[in-house]
């Protein structure tokens, strides 16, 4: 009988090797050069593939308040305010009639919570940037570009989010925050956070193509499109997913659990969707900003 020679296999080798050979197969199907023609004035898009499926997914990433303070940050209005005009642009220009919010919770009430005060002179300056970013850098009331665009377009609103993942992902801050402060501790708490936000990421991309099937089956939209609205810390991550045509998460360091891990095909790729990612001009014109996520090599590569 034939002996067969069995190699240990590292891990992160051969992840490094599929991510090698799905950009060597898949450069000409995820680099190339964007149909969608987004306002140079409000964003760009940097990552596209698919693009003629009539099943779409346009990935917004976005910046966020704190998530403590609920504050604004220095750019955070003027990108909330371009991620609208964005969404605003996909509604009229694409037809999309499905929002899938990061961090957005449904409630028996229908649709996503409104924003205080009076609707009709916030719509007289929806069309206006400048006054757009005005509204969303008000701290007293807490609004964000997608409750505005909730708020002015007949959208449907879903759950993407995976609410164990998403109360273990704030359990994770709240530990590495109030940590002791050795570098032990720290790297421990930082490598599960890191599986978990990875995890709690897969999560909603798997989601994505079951809600949208969903909707469009029920009549609630009359094509299969979404606009996904994300933190930018998601978008490499995503991105990697795309490109590699699926889902791999290791356990953490420091654990020998091999049951955490989770590799899958990806969904998206399985029901034929097309997928393009798309910055806010304010973030994709800001170096430190794209090498603090991860996305500058990117976006140079694509652009």
């Amino acid at each position: 009988m034939a002996k067969h020679l069995i190699f240990p296999i590292n891990r992160n080798l051969l992840g490094a090797l599929v991510t090698l050979l799905s950009l060597f197969w898949g450069v000409s199907y995820s680099l190339a050069k964007a149909d969608l023609k987004i306002p140079a004035e409000y964003g760009e898009v940097i990552y596209q593939c698919n693009a003629k499926s009539p099943s779409q997914l346009f990935i917004i990433g976005l910046s966020h308040r704190d998530s403590l303070t609920r504050l604004n940050g220095a750019n955070t209005p003027r990108v909330q305010a371009e991620v609208y005009k964005i969404g605003d642009w996909l509604i009229h220009q694409q037809g999309c009639e499905l929002l899938l919010p990061e961090g957005f919770f449904k409630t028996r009430t229908a649709g996503m919570a409104k924003a205080k005060g009076p609707a009709k002179p916030v719509m007289t300056v929806m069309d206006d940037i400048k006054s757009l970013e005005e509204r969303l850098a008000d701290n007293r009331v807490y609004v964000n570009a997608e409750m505005l665009l909730k708020e002015h377009h007949p959208l449907r609103t879903q759950q993407v989010e995976d609410k164990g993942l998403y109360d273990a992902v704030g359990a994770g801050i709240s530990k590495l925050v109030n940590s002791s402060g050795s570098s032990s501790d720290y790297l421990f708490l930082k490598s599960e956070l890191d599986y978990l936000q990875e995890r709690r990421t897969a999560a909603m991309l798997q989601k994505i193509p079951e809600l949208v099937d969903l909707e469009f089956r029920q009549g609630s939209i009359k094509n299969r499109k979404a606009i996904f609205t994300i933190g930018l810390s998601h978008l490499q991550k995503i991105i990697s997913f795309l490109t590699e045509s699926r889902i791999a998460v290791y356990s953490p360091l420091f654990t020998s659990d091999k049951s955490r891990d989770y590799v899958a095909d990806l969904d998206l790729f399985k029901a034929n969707f097309g997928v393009s990612v798309i910055l806010p001009r304010t973030v994709v014109s800001d170096q430190k900003v794209l090498e603090m996520n991860r996305l500058d090599k990117l976006v140079a590569k694509y652009r």
